[in-house]
């Protein structure tokens, strides 16, 4: 294994994070060998081990992580739990071997990661055979146009600016986890959860507070659109449904895509059943950056998400924790209350929650 140690990385990262992030400042150490995988490279830093094929690779995944710490210590006031993605690639299996040793080096979470162009060579794959199989008379260059048409190439700058994004998302759900429900039996309870043992609309805050500001933007700008009224959820109802995905994904598992099948290997979602229900699931990230937003506005501590999550770890809910500490962040202390607000606050950009919406499931 070819392994790099980014010790200024770390240094960086603790220095941005020095007023909230006093845990993370712990040296960073050695990449654990992983046998199965000898041929990624590895960059460790303060906030765990990045592993990829190539060091350039390792290096980004390092810096996302570490750009995650510092804004998890921000928003929640404590700092980000250590732990490792793997981006193996398709052909590799992530095995028990690599998950114990990097558990013993001190990862509380693991991520499995495929870049930009594997994810799409993936969905490119996985629509080529749908194709074929519901059009088995069409030429190769009838459906070679058909999934350019569906899957249309980016510039390699730009999918590599929404890949970052993304393994910035998924680490902040990773790090909420952890941070706040770290006991294994968390974990265990979390088990057929669409996400940890947090509700939803929790965990994808954390998710997108940790985006980049081109993502960040680009789901403000969902919400300003004409039809936005249709797809947002009073906050009585976004506190308390379930990710859009959640009933949905055992189903879609069934016809999940991957060339290494099952395991501890990435799995690609596609199809028409996939495809509508990422249209769903927009709405609800859409819904939890504005969430977000309008809480930052309207209280009086950008660290809001740290009371609320550790209020709701210990088996609160949203109405308890307003009733308890609203007056003290500057928000109401009911979730009626904040919900008005928050229609308020959505009107004066354009947009409102739908008031007879059903709760999604």
């Amino acid at each position: 294994m070819r392994i790099r140690s980014s010790l200024f990385q770390s240094l960086a990262a603790v220095g941005a994070c020095a007023m909230g992030c006093a845990a993370l400042a712990a040296p960073p150490t050695q990449c654990p060998a992983l046998a199965d995988l000898p041929a990624l490279h590895c960059v460790s830093n303060a906030q765990g081990w990045f592993y990829a094929g190539t060091p350039d690779a390792a290096a980004d995944l390092a810096a996302d992580a570490s750009s995650v710490a510092m804004e998890f210590s921000r928003y929640f006031g404590r700092p980000a739990p250590r732990g490792a993605v793997i981006a193996a690639g398709t052909a590799q299996t992530i095995s028990a071997s690599t998950t114990d040793a990097l558990k013993a080096a001190g990862a509380t979470w693991q991520l499995p990661w495929l870049d930009a162009a594997e994810r799409r060579d993936l969905q490119r794959s996985a629509l080529h055979k749908q194709l074929r199989a519901r059009l088995p008379d069409a030429s190769d260059a009838d459906i070679r146009a058909r999934i350019d048409a569906a899957i249309p190439a980016q510039p390699a700058t730009t999918q590599d600016a929404t890949d970052r994004s993304a393994v910035r998302h998924e680490i902040g759900h990773m790090a909420l986890m952890r941070a706040f429900w770290p006991a294994p039996s968390a974990q265990a309870a979390a088990a057929g959860h669409y996400g940890g043992p947090g509700p939803d609309w929790l965990d994808e805050l954390a998710a997108v507070l940790m985006e980049s500001d081109t993502m960040a933007d680009s789901r403000r700008a969902l919400l300003g659109r004409p039809d936005a009224a249709d797809h947002l959820r009073p906050l009585d109802v976004f506190f308390a449904q379930s990710h859009p995905m959640a009933a949905q994904l055992p189903a879609l598992q069934a016809q999940a895509t991957s060339d290494a099948g099952a395991g501890g290997r990435v799995r690609v979602l596609s199809g028409e059943a996939a495809q509508r229900l990422a249209g769903d699931a927009r709405w609800f990230y859409a819904q939890a950056r504005g969430v977000a937003d309008f809480l930052l506005a309207s209280s009086d501590d950008p660290a809001v998400f740290g009371s609320i999550a550790a209020f709701l770890a210990d088996g609160g809910d949203m109405d308890g924790w307003l009733a308890a500490h609203g007056n003290r962040y500057g928000l109401p202390t009911t979730v009626a209350a904040l919900g008005a607000a928050w229609t308020q606050w959505l009107a004066a950009r354009g947009a409102q929650p739908a008031t007879d919406a059903p709760q999604v499931r």
